[in-house]
């Protein structure tokens, strides 16, 4: 038979120094009102019924969560904040191929017929002063909007930016615009988006001194 456990959620016995909140113990036997166990030292205990709770051991309650799993469960969140206003323009995470992206278009399609919105599937990562270089330079993502205004506005900001890296005019003030527009699109707040530009900073700044 498999042995019961239990868990310490509340102490009656404020003196006694056997057992604490928390503390889980194997059930040695019961009584009307309790279980009976036995402290770390030995000692027998007498619980009442509102001191303790099941406990599962963590081996079993702990699930693994794939990385597919994972990344739907992400994708589903924005497709829902989306879908409620909550944000204009969301991102799914950044793949690595695009064959690892595209291997969830049909949930993807799902998803964006559920909550009522449109996706992008992105093959050029949008760089910007927003997020650190390393973390999308070659990768691929989705996007996600309810208006097609606010792809055409991502896609006039990219465009933007190529123009101005062939005319050399992609001057620092002018990626920060960039890095800010783009946070505006994606609903971050604006303080929001100076510590995320402060950050990318910060990184790309340590990186040339490695």
């Amino acid at each position: 038979m498999d042995k019961r456990m239990i868990r310490v959620v509340r102490k009656k016995d404020e003196f006694s120094a056997e057992y604490q909140v928390g503390d889980v113990f194997e059930v040695e036997s019961t009584w009307y009102g309790g279980v009976n166990v036995s402290s770390k030292t030995g000692i027998p205990l007498s619980l009442d019924e509102e001191e303790y709770e099941p406990f599962e051991e963590e081996t079993e309650r702990v699930r693994a969560v794939d990385p597919y799993s994972y990344n739907l469960g992400v994708m589903d969140c924005f497709c829902e904040m989306v879908g409620a206003g909550v944000k204009g323009l969301a991102m799914s995470h950044p793949f690595g191929t695009r064959e690892e992206r595209d291997s969830y278009l049909e949930e993807v399609r799902g998803l964006c017929r559920k909550y009522g919105i449109s996706f992008y599937a992105e093959d050029e990562a949008f760089l910007t002063d927003l997020f650190p270089e390393r973390l999308n330079k070659g990768t691929y993502n989705f996007l996600f909007f309810a208006e097609d205004k606010v792809l055409d506005a991502y896609l006039a900001l990219k465009e933007e930016q190529r123009t101005l890296l062939g005319n050399g005019g992609y001057t620092k003030q002018k990626s920060y615009e960039l890095a800010q527009e783009f946070g505006r699109l994606l609903s971050y707040p604006e303080d929001g988006i100076e510590r995320l530009i402060r950050k990318a900073a910060q990184e790309r700044e340590a990186g040339d001194e490695d």
